[in-house]
Parts: structure tokens; sequence; C-alpha cells
């Protein structure tokens, strides 16, 4: 048996030798013509009348690319034929599986080596040619050594498609193969697919997909390929987010720690890339960055409060406490490199958003209820003194979304909801301390982001528009918090017996004494957000008392509906500055430059 083996073993490396032969006259062949070309005398130039002949060149030109087309494809189909060779060995018993594996794993990698010195000796398409065949080789060997022979378990045909996808794409880069980076990546994706599905496993394959990911971004920062790290990134933000959605499945193989360990390694890779990039290499960030950055939190972190929402795990506390700790990290790493060098006039607002993103996502995943509303409340406090202090609208963002989210979490806009659009004749939601937190927090930021100074009056309107949510969420929560206090004191508790009417003359006084509130505010020019909401909210008004203080009020509460309305009807134009003395407020006001 062992002469046997010997002699097939002797059989096959004299086949590869061959190929390797005729591969060299091939590209011999392919040569000749060409130095007979640059050898060739320039012609004269033509008499006058005579003729010329383009189309007999274009025909020569067509016939030598068909003829190394065919040649090309010919060398690849007899380097197919040597692996079929093994592959009928084995298929017969002549040979060991384990040994048939081996020795095509070993044919595979001597074609990846060819393909490298072909590559060294200037002929990049036949080193395209012998990487797209070592491909077509390792890859379904793979999947069979795992589905067929069941030498390999499906994790470690992973491994083994880690290694040989990151040689393909090694030699891709020293040679600069662009063709073989793309031939290598999505048939790497396409095999780790079949795997997962053979193995019933989404962590190993999804965790190699992230690799890919990596390795392909890295190849877009090194040798400018930029095209080809869109497509791995996404299918790795969507095998996390599969990922997620099957780790907190029945029967699922994949528990919610590994799912949370995967996204981790999303984030943190790609975040750690982008870091290296920005701040080691002194780059600036591009829009790949900005909408993988948005990708892979959605996958990360959206995956991990998908999983913590559905499965009690350990897990993703632990996981909230890394993205908390990573989004300060990132804020703390925005202000430090503040203004240093050009590029950061873009890095900090993706730094900063970085860091917003990643806060409220690990502060969801580890706080709940009136703990979440009161750290939310504080950062929007430190988020919107911050932005007055150091002229950043960024900021002011991140203060609208803070605040937001605190009126969310403390049931501030619950409150506000119930109070001033809800039925009465059901219970309404009541509020906490929280909520009366998340309120202080709402005015407090509004009134920093009125403050005149170093983050001065914002030149245009769109810049106005974080100032004019606040103002709106203070408002409407005062007016809401207000209502909820005085509709049972004055017309009965909600969801009981009491008088509708009442009800609808407590709302439009609430209403109309907020109008003129903010009517009178925006008279100054660092309450203009206020003046803006003036009218709308009159309006609204108007259309509620037509469709809720008509229908439900009695004589004596319509008479008090319609004389606070008439009255707000009248003060209002009154309150609001004339276009002229506008003008003539913002030409006094010199607006500072206000970045970021």
């Amino acid at each position: 048996m062992s002469d046997r083996t010997a002699d097939l073993e002797w059989k096959v490396a004299q086949l590869s030798e061959q190929v390797a032969r005729l591969g060299d006259r091939l590209a011999a062949l392919e040569a000749g013509p060409a130095a007979q070309v640059a050898r060739a005398p320039k012609r004269v130039r033509l008499a006058e009348g005579e003729e010329a002949a383009p189309r007999a060149a274009g025909g020569d030109l067509d016939a030598g690319l068909i003829g190394a087309g065919l040649s090309y494809g010919g060398r690849t189909l007899l380097v197919l034929a040597g692996a079929f060779v093994l592959r009928a060995l084995t298929d017969t018993g002549t040979i060991p599986g384990w040994l048939g594996v081996a020795l095509g794993f070993a044919y595979a990698a001597t074609w990846i080596g060819l393909a490298d010195r072909a590559a060294r000796a200037g002929a990049g398409v036949s080193a395209g040619v012998h990487g797209f065949a070592a491909l077509l080789i390792a890859f379904p060997l793979l999947f069979e050594a795992a589905a067929r022979f069941k030498l390999l378990s499906p994790t470690a045909a992973v491994v083994a498609l880690a290694l040989v996808t990151t040689a393909l794409l090694g030699v891709a880069a020293r040679r600069r193969l662009l063709a073989l980076a793309w031939v290598a990546a999505l048939g790497s994706v396409i095999t780790v697919i079949a795997l997962m599905v053979l193995g019933g496993r989404m962590v190993p394959g999804t965790l190699f997909l992230v690799l890919l990911g990596v390795e392909s971004l890295w190849l877009a920062y090194v040798l400018d390929w930029y095209a080809i790290r869109w497509p791995t990134a996404v299918i790795a933000d969507l095998a996390v987010l599969a990922l997620s959605v099957r780790a907190v499945g029945p029967g699922s193989l994949d528990g919610p720690a590994s799912a949370n360990l995967v996204q981790a390694v999303l984030l943190a890779a790609f975040i750690a890339s982008f870091g290296i990039r920005t701040l080691l290499m002194n780059r600036g960030v591009v829009a790949f960055e900005v909408f993988q950055t948005i990708g892979a939190v959605a996958a990360g972190l959206g995956g991990a409060a998908f999983v913590a929402a559905r499965a009690s795990d350990a897990s993703a506390a632990l996981f909230g406490v890394a993205a908390t700790l990573f989004g300060l990290g990132a804020y703390v790493v925005a202000f430090f490199f503040r203004g240093r060098r050009p590029q950061d006039l873009v890095n900090f607002p993706f730094y900063t958003s970085v860091g917003v993103l990643m806060v409220l996502s690990g502060t969801v995943l580890l706080l709940g209820g009136s703990w979440l509303a009161l750290v939310w409340s504080l950062l929007a406090v430190i988020s919107a003194e911050l932005s007055g202090r150091l002229g950043r609208r960024t900021l002011a963002v991140h203060a609208v979304g803070y605040a937001i989210g605190a009126a969310i979490a403390s049931d501030l806009l619950a409150v506000t909801s119930d109070a001033l659009l809800a039925s009465a004749t059901r219970a309404w939601a009541a509020p906490g301390s929280a909520t009366l937190v998340a309120l202080v927090a709402a005015v407090a930021c509004a009134w920093f982001g009125s403050r005149p100074g170093a983050a001065g009056p914002p030149p245009t309107a769109s810049a106005r528009l974080p100032q004019l949510a606040l103002v709106s969420l203070a408002a409407a929560g005062a007016a809401g918090l207000l209502t909820s206090r005085l509709v049972p004191l004055l017309a009965g508790v909600p969801g009981t017996e009491l008088s509708r009417g009442a009800v609808a003359t407590v709302r439009t006084a609430v209403l109309v004494t907020g109008t003129l509130l903010l009517a009178w505010a925006g008279r100054r020019e660092a309450w203009r957000e206020a003046g803006w909401l003036a009218y709308p909210v009159l309006v609204a008004t108007g259309v509620k008392f037509v469709f809720e203080d008509l229908p439900t009020g009695r004589p004596a509460t319509l008479m008090v509906s319609l004389g606070l309305y008439g009255a707000a009807l009248l003060l209002v134009p009154r309150l609001r500055p004339r276009a002229g003395k506008v003008a003539a407020a913002t030409a006094t006001v010199r607006p500072e430059a206000n970045h970021g």
C-alpha cells in the first residue's frame, strides 16, 4: 500500500510540474508577439493617396485578446484538472480522505505561491489567473472537508477559510492585484455563509465577516482600494444583526453572551481603525467612516439592546458599561484634539457624535426608568453649558438629544401628551420626581443656549434649530405639567366624574398664558426662538377651541375660554416686535463664528 501511495504522489508531482511548464511556455508564447512588435521598425508615413489598413490592426488586436483569453482559460482548466485527480483518488479510496484533503490544500498553496511569483515577474494577468485557480480549489475543498469528509468542524473550517482568504488578500495587496482581492472577498463570503448553514452556528462565520470587513478597510487605507470596503462592511453589519435576532430564538446554538461578544468586536474593530487613521495618521473623517459608524452602532449597540430586551443576561450589562466608557472616551478624544489640526474641524463632530451614540446606547443597557432620566438630564445640561462656553453647535444638538431622551424616560412627554390632548374620561400619566427634573433640565438647556458671549447668536436660522427644539420642549413640558396639576384642583380627577368643559377651559387658559409668555420672551434677540412659537401655538389653541371647547363647554366655561382667547388675539401681535425693530435689533448684534 505504501508503494502505491508513493507512486500516486509521484504522479501528482509530475502532473503539477507539467502544468507549471505549460504555463511558462504559454507566457513565453504570449510575450513573443509583443517582443516582435517592440523590435519592428517604425512605419514610414504613407504617401499621399495611399490607403491605410486600420481594420487589419484592429483584427490583430482582437485575435491577440481572444488568444490570450483562451490560453488563460486553458491554463485554469489544467490546474483544475490536477485538483480533480486528487478528488478522484480520494473518492475511490485510493488514498485516505485526510491525505487527499491535505494534498488539495498543498496544491492550492502552491498556486498561491505561483501567483505571487508571477506578479513579481510582472505578469499580472497570469498572477490573477493563478490566484483565481487557487481560490477555486481551496474554497470548495474547505466546505467538503467539513460537510462530506467530516475532517474539519464548521468552526475549524471557518478558521481555515480565514487563513486562506488572508493569504490571498496578502498576495493581492503585495502585488497590487485588485481583481484577485475582489474575487477572494466575494468567494469567501459565499463559502462562509455555506459553512454557517452547515454548522447551524453563526458566531464563527460572523466573526470572519467582521475580520474581512476590517481587512478590506485597511486595503482601502493603504492601497486606495475604496470600493471593496463598502460591500464587506455592509455584509458584516447585516450578519451581526442576523446573529442578534438568532441568539434569542428558540433552540439557537448562539447564546446572548456570544452575540454580545461579536457585537463588541464589530464596534471595537471598526471604530479603533477609524481612530488610528484620524488620530495617528492625521487624516480627516471621510464619508465611509461616518456611514459605517452608523451601521456598526446600529448593528452592535442596536443588536445588544435587542438581545437585552429579550434575554436577561449579565453580558448585556457588561456591554453597556463598555459602550458607556467607550463613548466617554470618544468625547475625551474629541476635546483633546479640538482645534489642534486642520482636520479636527470635521473630526470633532465625528467623535462627539460617536460619543453621544455610545453613551445613549450604553446607559440604556445599564439603567432604566428614573435613573436613566436623571443621567440623561445631567448630560443634557452639561452639553448645553459646554456648547455655550465653547461655541460648538454640535454639542447643542447633543443637548437636544439628551433632553428629549430624558423627557421620554421620565414620562414628561407622556404627561404632556395626556394633559394637553388626551380625553378626560380616562386616567392620565402621573408625573414623578424624575419628570420635574427632566423639565428643569430642558429649561436650563434653553437658558444656556440663550446666553450671549462665546456662543453668540447663531448667524442663520438653521443654526437656531437646536435652541428652537429646546425652547419647544421646555414650553410644552411646562404647559403639560401645569395642566396636569391644575385639572384635578379645578375640574376633577381625570378618569372620574368631572366637567369636560372645565377641563377644556383649563387647557385653554394654560395655552393662552404660554402663548403670551412666548411672545413676550421673543421680543429679545436671545429668545427669538420663543417668538417663532407664539403664532403656531396661538393657531393650535384656536383649533383646540373649535374642536374641544365648543362641543363640551357650558356657557360659563365658554365665556372664560372666549375671553382668554380673544385677549390672546389682541395681545400677541402687540407683544411681537415689528419687522423694522427686529432688523435693527439683529443689526446691533454681531454674531460670532460658531463652529462644529
